[in-house]
């Protein structure tokens, strides 16, 4: 293999991706992509290596080859860290407060990220992540009913949200696909986290998915820009 086939190839596997391919879009096998390249496996191996550490593809054993969406972190959520373990490391103290808990029909976005019918419900968790009795992170997650049936705002005051997904509902994750933006407060945002008006902030979307492909929660987060710094972690 020359140096000159392998970048060929990853310039002409990002031109695909980029301009003729959907987010989460299965791509062609490796032996597929020998075929149509012809080129050795293991330079579409390598190839593929350097698009999944730059975000541009994400890899499900047994299930193939995926496009990533733009801004895409791919984390193993074997590594999860918990937001409580960060914040205690860093010396302050976490709490959690659940705001509310409602079951409703989501809009489409929400629907297409969790791969719903029309008419599936979810249930909407909002809560608010704090540190040192300072609020960090504002979140809306959204949990399909069909996964979680009768979720209960008193399960989820006694335990971590992960716990009660893996402890009552027997659902554990194996990928999280996240979208990280950098935005500006609007001013309900900024009076809920506490920061002046048009703060700076990290906006993050997430999507998790279990060990059968198959997407079981979906948030929308703001960070605070002045007390959170994101790491490339997942937080429980």
């Amino acid at each position: 293999m020359t140096n000159s086939i392998y970048k060929k190839l990853i310039a002409e596997l990002k031109t695909i991706i980029e301009t003729n391919l959907q987010p989460n879009q299965k791509l062609p096998s490796e032996r597929k992509l020998v075929q149509i390249y012809q080129v050795s496996r293991n330079t579409v191996r390598l190839a593929l290596n350097e698009l999944e550490q730059k975000g541009y593809i994400y890899r499900i054993h047994g299930k193939g080859t995926f496009v990533s969406s733009i801004f895409l972190n791919q984390t193993n959520l074997g590594t999860m860290y918990s937001f409580s373990d960060e914040m205690n490391l860093e010396g302050r103290t976490p709490t959690t407060k659940n705001l509310s808990l409602r079951l409703l029909i989501p809009d489409k976005n929400i629907s297409l990220q969790l791969n719903l019918s029309e008419g599936e419900k979810v249930y909407e968790l909002i809560r608010l992540r704090l540190a040192n009795d300072e609020p960090l992170i504002y979140s809306k997650t959204y949990l399909p009913q069909k996964i979680f049936p009768e979720l209960k705002i008193e399960e989820l005051n006694k335990d971590t949200l992960y716990g009660v997904m893996e402890k009552i509902y027997k659902q554990s994750s194996v990928l999280a696909l996240e979208d990280i933006q950098a935005v500006n407060l609007s001013a309900e945002e900024s009076k809920i986290l506490h920061v002046k008006n048009n703060a700076a902030s990290l906006k993050i979307n997430r999507r998790l998915i279990n060990e059968n492909n198959i997407p079981i929660e979906f948030t929308k987060a703001l960070a605070r820009g002045d007390k959170f710094v994101y790491r490339s972690k997942q937080y429980k």
